[in-house]
């Protein structure tokens, strides 16, 4: 288990999984992941989103990844713990799902400022490669900077997805002191991590918190 590099303001138990972690410790699927925005209250049901918050203590939840970033988040919401977990890749960053997931914590009385959040181990820019057609719709992100883009080895575009999700949260009011991010490349790091794009096309590891 790698653990985020922040205290939460509250006890919980939280980090991201790897291979060498014992499954009986990971949560039961909750999510149907379709790269998406939906973020919804967690239930016994599985239900299609790629985001997931509740303030039930003891109720372990998570999301499934193997290259796109999981994020976990843990804030109070009058007066008690709240956390969630969302899922994003690109496709997912520019819907919206980090905003989306940011927005439900603020709408149930969330100060935004108070808000400690983490993004676990996904494919770094060092191996996210993409097409022009990615990087052009990502400059049509009100976060978006040049610096999110680079020039790999083959010549073509590299995306630093989790420094444009770290530009949309601090857009919203997000405290750069409450990051506590692990900017592991599940690429690079095969020992541990698994990689979609490595050819691990079942295996997922998993970004989970629960409170308590």
């Amino acid at each position: 288990m790698i653990i985020p590099h922040i205290h939460p303001p509250f006890p919980l138990t939280w980090g991201f999984s790897t291979k060498l972690d014992d499954p009986a410790d990971l949560p039961p699927v909750r999510l149907s992941q379709v790269h998406g925005c939906a973020v919804v209250s967690a239930t016994d049901a599985i239900q299609t989103a790629d985001g997931i918050w509740t303030a039930m203590p003891g109720l372990r939840i998570g999301v499934r990844v193997a290259d796109c970033v999981p994020i976990l988040l843990a804030g109070i919401v009058a007066g008690k713990p709240w956390i969630s977990a969302l899922h994003a890749g690109w496709r997912g960053a520019l819907a919206g799902i980090f905003r989306h997931g940011i927005e439900v914590f603020h709408a149930q009385g969330g100060d935004l400022s108070s808000l400690v959040w983490a993004f676990g181990p996904c494919i770094q820019p060092c191996h996210f490669e993409v097409g022009e057609e990615v990087i052009e719709a990502a400059r049509l992100d009100s976060a978006w900077h040049e610096a999110l883009v680079s020039v790999g080895p083959q010549g073509k575009p590299h995306l630093d997805l989790q420094g444009l999700l770290r530009s949309q949260g601090l857009g919203l009011g997000l405290n750069p002191a409450n990051e506590g991010s692990v900017p592991l490349c599940t690429v690079c790091r095969q020992d541990i991590l698994w990689s979609y794009r490595r050819g691990d096309h079942s295996k997922r590891q998993w970004g989970w918190i629960e409170i308590g």
